[in-house]
């Protein structure tokens, strides 16, 4: 069986701390600017998850919205880190592939819950959905589901990536650690370009049933400026990818080259990871705009809650293990010819009426 080839670089002499003076090494400049820009990124994000959390007065909505402004610190700390420990590098991405999957998750759940307070009211207005023409470049496609089983498919398509992406990454630090991975190849042999192709069917799937799911709420969504949210996630996604592949393409036709000190591999890594922390920067100010605390502040800006409480309710995770299981039952049921969303809409039935009567939510 093939094994990666691994590329011994001797370690850089210079230091950066020597005789009382500072050497600067392109490394030394890079790391600088990426731990300035994470930071920036940082501080952004935490302003506004801690305004969120000060006046958290929609926990169904802004339980979803602050999940999702983690995404920046996450990335940009992930970076960094990586840029600075690059031999680590896929470990450190781990993190930020799997969190990946709960910002796709959380920005679902929080369209459904602009669309309906409960699954009740959600289910209402999808089950007069009915699909005329699927968005390009499957318009052609005469398969048209309607009602609760297009939002059940929808859903199914977005939350696939939620485990493929993870999953795929797990399996790449163990080729990794195998030798059998190899980043810098794109050659059958290795799992880098296998990873890479599920990853990027994956990603198509998911960021093109998002689309199709927008498309026939952007009506009830409106008010919500559902466009600056959707450029706010989906353009994070499709760039932390399509960025990553593009630079192993660039690599592998010897566009960019290794140095004396680093591999092709590592000098991929630093790229990109500086790179990601200077688009969180971006981010972290677009979504100040996107998800603004100001429509959840109070009149009476004394009133507040509690930034802790708040934020258990935000780690708590419930909802979205509640929604895939939903997610996996429906696809058990179909498969043995059962209808399940008149099940699930005695389920949910009797969620809200303990919701009514408990009044909590959960």
């Amino acid at each position: 069986m093939p094994r990666c080839p691994h590329v011994s670089k001797p370690a850089d002499p210079t230091q950066f701390w020597a005789d009382g003076q500072l050497h600067f090494r392109a490394r030394d400049v890079g790391w600088i600017v990426s731990g300035v820009l994470a930071l920036i990124a940082c501080t952004a994000s935490f302003w506004l998850i801690i305004k969120h959390l000060r006046y958290y007065t929609c926990p169904q909505q802004q339980r979803h919205i602050v999940r999702m402004l983690f995404m920046v610190p996450v990335y940009a700390l992930v970076s960094f880190l990586s840029y600075y420990f690059y031999p680590q590098a896929i470990v450190f991405q781990l993190v930020r592939d799997c969190y990946e999957a709960v910002v796709i998750t959380s920005f679902v759940w929080l369209l459904l819950q602009y669309v309906g307070d409960s699954p009740a009211e959600q289910n209402e207005v999808f089950s007069q959905v009915k699909l005329k023409k699927w968005v390009w470049p499957l318009g052609w496609w005469r398969y048209r589901p309607t009602g609760l089983h297009f939002l059940w498919i929808m859903k199914i398509c977005i939350l696939q990536y939620a485990i493929v992406r993870p999953v795929c990454t797990i399996a790449a630090v163990g080729l990794q650690y195998m030798g059998l991975y190899c980043l810098a190849s794109w050659s059958p042999a290795f799992g880098h370009l296998w990873i890479a192709l599920a990853i990027t069917i994956s990603v198509t799937v998911a960021l093109y049933a998002l689309l199709q799911l927008y498309m026939p709420i952007q009506k009830e969504l409106k008010p919500y400026s559902p466009i600056l949210k959707f450029l706010a996630v989906k353009a994070a996604i499709f760039i932390i990818f399509w960025q990553s592949l593009f630079l192993s393409i660039l690599f592998y036709f010897d566009v960019l080259k290794e140095t004396e000190y680093f591999s092709a591999e590592d000098v991929q890594v630093g790229i990109e990871a500086l790179l990601l922390t200077a688009e969180m920067c971006v981010f972290a100010f677009l979504h100040i705009k996107a998800f603004t605390y100001l429509v959840y502040r109070p009149a009476d800006r004394q009133r507040t809650t509690k930034i802790g409480a708040a934020l258990l309710d935000v780690m708590d995770f419930r909802d979205w293990w509640r929604g895939m299981r939903d997610s996996s039952r429906y696809i058990v049921a179909r498969s043995r010819g059962r209808d399940f969303t008149e099940v699930d809409d005695i389920r949910r039935q009797k969620y809200v009426h303990l919701h009514k009567a408990l009044g909590r939510e959960r």
